[in-house]
Protein backbone atom coordinates (compact mmCIF):
# COMPACT_ATOMS: atom_id res chain seq x y z
CA UNK A 1 0.00 0.00 0.00
CA UNK A 2 3.19 2.03 1.03
CA UNK A 3 4.39 1.69 -2.37
CA UNK A 4 1.01 2.68 -4.57
CA UNK A 5 0.91 6.12 -2.65
CA UNK A 6 4.62 6.75 -3.30
CA UNK A 7 3.67 6.07 -7.04
CA UNK A 8 0.53 8.28 -6.81
CA UNK A 9 2.50 11.25 -5.44
CA UNK A 10 5.46 10.86 -7.66
CA UNK A 11 3.18 10.50 -10.48
CA UNK A 12 1.34 13.71 -9.55
CA UNK A 13 4.37 15.98 -8.80
CA UNK A 14 5.76 14.85 -12.48
CA UNK A 15 1.97 15.77 -13.61
CA UNK A 16 2.25 19.10 -12.46
CA UNK A 17 5.72 19.70 -13.92
CA UNK A 18 4.57 18.78 -16.82
CA UNK A 19 1.35 20.10 -17.23
CA UNK A 20 0.20 23.67 -18.84
CA UNK A 21 -2.51 25.89 -17.67
CA UNK A 22 -5.26 27.08 -20.35
CA UNK A 23 -3.36 30.65 -20.07
CA UNK A 24 0.01 29.28 -20.79
CA UNK A 25 -1.75 27.15 -24.15
CA UNK A 26 -2.80 30.04 -25.27
CA UNK A 27 0.38 32.31 -24.71
CA UNK A 28 2.23 29.03 -26.56
CA UNK A 29 -0.30 29.25 -29.02
CA UNK A 30 0.30 32.63 -29.69
CA UNK A 31 3.73 32.69 -30.42
CA UNK A 32 3.51 29.14 -32.47
CA UNK A 33 1.34 31.59 -34.72
CA UNK A 34 4.03 33.98 -35.31
CA UNK A 35 6.40 31.56 -36.12
CA UNK A 36 3.83 29.96 -39.12
CA UNK A 37 3.28 33.16 -40.45
CA UNK A 38 7.31 33.46 -40.62
CA UNK A 39 7.59 30.22 -42.63
CA UNK A 40 4.47 31.01 -44.56
CA UNK A 41 6.03 34.54 -44.88
CA UNK A 42 2.36 36.28 -44.32
CA UNK A 43 2.61 39.66 -42.60
CA UNK A 44 -0.95 39.46 -41.79
CA UNK A 45 -0.34 36.15 -39.62
CA UNK A 46 2.78 37.61 -38.12
CA UNK A 47 0.39 41.27 -37.58
CA UNK A 48 -2.13 38.93 -35.82
CA UNK A 49 0.10 38.05 -33.21
CA UNK A 50 1.48 41.84 -32.25
CA UNK A 51 0.31 44.56 -30.29
CA UNK A 52 0.11 47.72 -32.39
CA UNK A 53 3.01 49.43 -30.06
CA UNK A 54 5.57 46.34 -29.71
CA UNK A 55 8.92 46.71 -29.48
CA UNK A 56 11.39 44.85 -30.92
CA UNK A 57 15.72 44.49 -30.23
CA UNK A 58 17.84 41.78 -30.73
CA UNK A 59 21.24 41.01 -29.30
CA UNK A 60 24.18 39.99 -31.36
CA UNK A 61 28.08 39.60 -31.60
CA UNK A 62 30.09 41.09 -33.78
CA UNK A 63 33.41 39.54 -35.12
CA UNK A 64 35.62 40.65 -31.93
CA UNK A 65 33.18 39.12 -29.61
CA UNK A 66 31.64 42.34 -28.53
CA UNK A 67 27.61 42.73 -28.73
CA UNK A 68 25.56 44.79 -29.75
CA UNK A 69 21.72 45.71 -29.33
CA UNK A 70 19.77 46.28 -32.12
CA UNK A 71 16.22 48.11 -31.87
CA UNK A 72 13.90 46.88 -34.71
CA UNK A 73 10.56 48.07 -35.91
CA UNK A 74 7.38 45.45 -36.34
CA UNK A 75 6.94 47.12 -39.72
CA UNK A 76 10.12 46.50 -40.80
CA UNK A 77 10.31 43.23 -39.66
CA UNK A 78 7.25 42.24 -41.37
CA UNK A 79 8.23 43.60 -44.35
CA UNK A 80 11.42 41.83 -44.24
CA UNK A 81 10.01 38.53 -43.64
CA UNK A 82 7.10 38.81 -46.41
CA UNK A 83 10.06 40.02 -49.28
CA UNK A 84 12.29 36.63 -48.73
CA UNK A 85 12.60 35.84 -52.52
CA UNK A 86 9.63 32.57 -53.09
CA UNK A 87 12.80 30.11 -53.06
CA UNK A 88 13.96 30.74 -49.22
CA UNK A 89 12.36 28.75 -46.56
CA UNK A 90 13.39 29.67 -43.12
CA UNK A 91 12.19 28.21 -39.79
CA UNK A 92 12.57 29.14 -36.35
CA UNK A 93 12.43 25.97 -34.23
CA UNK A 94 11.73 26.28 -30.54
CA UNK A 95 13.83 23.83 -28.47
CA UNK A 96 12.23 24.82 -25.19
CA UNK A 97 9.56 27.26 -23.71
CA UNK A 98 9.53 28.69 -20.07
CA UNK A 99 5.94 30.29 -19.86
CA UNK A 100 4.89 32.30 -16.93
CA UNK A 101 1.38 34.23 -16.47
CA UNK A 102 -0.32 36.85 -14.30
CA UNK A 103 -2.94 37.67 -14.77
CA UNK A 104 -2.49 39.83 -18.25
CA UNK A 105 0.88 39.79 -18.41
CA UNK A 106 2.91 36.91 -19.74
CA UNK A 107 6.31 36.33 -20.18
CA UNK A 108 8.13 33.66 -22.56
CA UNK A 109 12.04 32.05 -22.64
CA UNK A 110 12.47 29.98 -25.73
CA UNK A 111 15.29 28.53 -26.45
CA UNK A 112 15.58 27.85 -30.82
CA UNK A 113 17.68 27.66 -33.62
CA UNK A 114 17.11 29.49 -37.24
CA UNK A 115 17.53 27.35 -40.61
CA UNK A 116 17.57 28.77 -43.93
CA UNK A 117 16.57 26.67 -46.53
CA UNK A 118 17.12 23.37 -43.95
CA UNK A 119 20.54 24.72 -43.16
CA UNK A 120 21.75 26.22 -39.23
CA UNK A 121 21.96 29.60 -39.90
CA UNK A 122 21.85 31.00 -36.28
CA UNK A 123 20.73 29.71 -32.45
CA UNK A 124 20.17 31.86 -29.27
CA UNK A 125 16.94 32.37 -26.89
CA UNK A 126 14.15 35.05 -27.57
CA UNK A 127 12.68 36.92 -24.44
CA UNK A 128 9.08 37.37 -25.22
CA UNK A 129 6.30 39.82 -23.15
CA UNK A 130 2.78 39.45 -24.00
CA UNK A 131 0.06 41.70 -22.99
CA UNK A 132 -4.04 39.75 -23.05
CA UNK A 133 -6.29 42.19 -24.55
CA UNK A 134 -9.84 41.85 -25.67
CA UNK A 135 -9.22 38.22 -24.43
CA UNK A 136 -6.22 37.54 -26.76
CA UNK A 137 -2.82 37.51 -26.39
CA UNK A 138 -0.44 39.51 -28.09
CA UNK A 139 3.09 40.57 -28.25
CA UNK A 140 4.19 43.76 -26.77
CA UNK A 141 7.86 42.97 -26.34
CA UNK A 142 10.40 40.53 -28.25
CA UNK A 143 14.28 40.50 -27.15
CA UNK A 144 16.22 37.69 -28.78
CA UNK A 145 19.87 36.71 -29.23
CA UNK A 146 21.62 35.39 -31.93
CA UNK A 147 24.97 33.26 -32.30
CA UNK A 148 26.68 32.06 -34.66
CA UNK A 149 28.65 29.38 -32.60
CA UNK A 150 27.69 26.70 -30.00
CA UNK A 151 24.03 25.92 -31.56
CA UNK A 152 24.54 22.55 -31.82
Amino acid sequence: MKRVLLTLVIFSSCLGLTAQTAAETEVKNTIEQLFLGMSKKDSSIISSTMHPNVRMQTVSYTADGSTKITDGSATDFKKQIATLPSNVKIEERILSYDIKVDGSLAQVWTTYQFYVNDKLSHCGVNAFQLFKTDNKWKIIQVSDTRRKTGCE
